[in-house]
């Protein structure tokens, strides 16, 4: 058994051998196999005689068999073993695997009695031999007589082989020929009216130079004129830009409304004097109280000038004083209030804000009732103009 690892590795058992013990089966096992090569063992054997086998035989995935012939056990002593892997292609050596560090074979004497014949039976061996000599030699005098004869049967038959070739291509000569005047005769005809086509082409081509140079002269004319009109039209907008500069700002001019809960204006300033405003209201319910307390907030949603709104109304919860932070204040405006052509709900109590405030800024609404325990609702509206 031989054993090959893929770091060029190659461990045997050693196998203790008869001298001339005949045909020797040996298997091999790969750590890895390659698809593109193959696998042959070299020998060395006692008194430096070496073999290399034939291709291994692969008898399953990774596993691989030789028989070895008689002849490596011929010579008593050690047998090493060494593997080559050469590519399946054009044979060039892939790699080799080191020397196994120990024997395939140890190679045993043996009595051989076989090989010893005494000298009867030599002499019947040597008139055998003789036998066999006078038998080959008659046979290579009948053979040397028919070579004889061989080159003039062998001639006869090449000429009339010759013959039928040349006759073959007699024929296929004379229909080549034939086919070439027909194609040459076809060609001369197709050549004749390329050149009455080339020739009527010519003199298109020569009538529309004579078109193009009239156009190419027309629009000279139109294109100086351009030329003129758009001068023309360049001086009249350099003189709108020069008298717009001081009255519009020459920036993109666009009105855009949001149709949004916060129903705001998103403009880009015609001027400087034109602010986007920002507008919204709304409700909320709070549990009265006999306090002053905070009860709702908003954010402003920019920087600018803030005018608010607070009110709230409920005859159970008897409003007595509404107040809005940061400016403290309080007061008792009554019915109906409208703002900018929105009418809000009607407020028993209510007070307004004008302050300029920071964007993200916390305007807290607070009331005082004199009653405890109910459910109270509050109304706000703010316009805010950013500046």
């Amino acid at each position: 058994m031989i054993k090959y690892f893929k770091n060029g590795v190659l461990e045997v058992d050693t196998l203790d051998l008869p001298q001339d013990c005949g045909e020797i089966k040996v298997s091999v096992v790969l750590e890895e196999e390659r698809n593109d090569a193959n696998y042959y063992l070299e020998f060395a054997c006692p008194r430096n005689v070496k073999y290399i086998s034939q291709k291994l035989t692969r008898t399953a995935d990774k596993e691989y068999e030789i028989i070895l012939p008689r002849g490596i056990s011929e010579y008593i002593g050690e047998v090493y073993v060494q593997m080559i892997i050469m590519s399946n292609e054009d044979a060039a050596l892939i790699s080799r695997s080191l020397i196994a560090s120990n024997p395939l074979f140890v190679i045993k004497q043996s009595i051989l009695a076989s090989n010893a014949l005494d000298s009867s039976e030599r002499r019947d061996f040597f008139e055998y031999a003789q036998n066999v000599v006078t038998s080959v030699s008659d046979k290579i005098d009948i053979v040397d007589k028919m070579i004889e004869s061989v080159p003039a049967q062998i001639t006869d038959i090449v000429e009339a082989q010759l013959k039928a070739v040349d006759d073959k291509l007699a024929e296929y000569q004379t229909v080549i020929d034939g086919k070439i005047e027909n194609v040459a005769d076809n060609l001369k005809s197709q050549l004749v009216g390329v050149e009455g086509s080339i020739s009527n082409n010519t003199s298109k081509i020569e009538e529309n130079k004579s078109v193009i140079a009239e156009v190419q002269n027309e629009l000279k004319g139109d294109i100086s004129s351009l030329n003129g009109s758009i001068s023309q039209i360049s001086s009249k907008v350099t003189n709108v830009e020069n008298g717009l500069s001081g009255k519009l700002n020459t920036s993109a001019v666009k009105n855009e409304y949001y149709s949004s809960a916060s129903e705001v204006y998103s403009t880009q300033y015609i001027n400087n004097n034109l602010k986007k405003f920002h507008k919204d209201s709304g409700e909320f319910t709070f549990t009265s109280s006999t306090t002053y307390s905070e009860v709702s907030t908003i954010t402003t949603p920019a920087k600018g000038y803030l005018v608010v709104f607070f009110g709230s109304c409920n005859s159970g919860a008897a409003v007595s004083k509404v107040g809005i932070l940061p400016v403290k204040s309080a007061g008792n405006t009554t019915g109906a209030v409208s703002n900018i052509g929105h009418t809000l709900s009607p407020a028993a109590m209510g007070v307004v804000l004008c302050d300029y405030l920071d964007a993200n800024t916390t305007v807290k609404f607070y009331c005082q009732c004199q009653t405890s325990g109910k459910r109270t609702t509050g109304y706000y509206r703010y316009i805010l103009l950013e500046g």
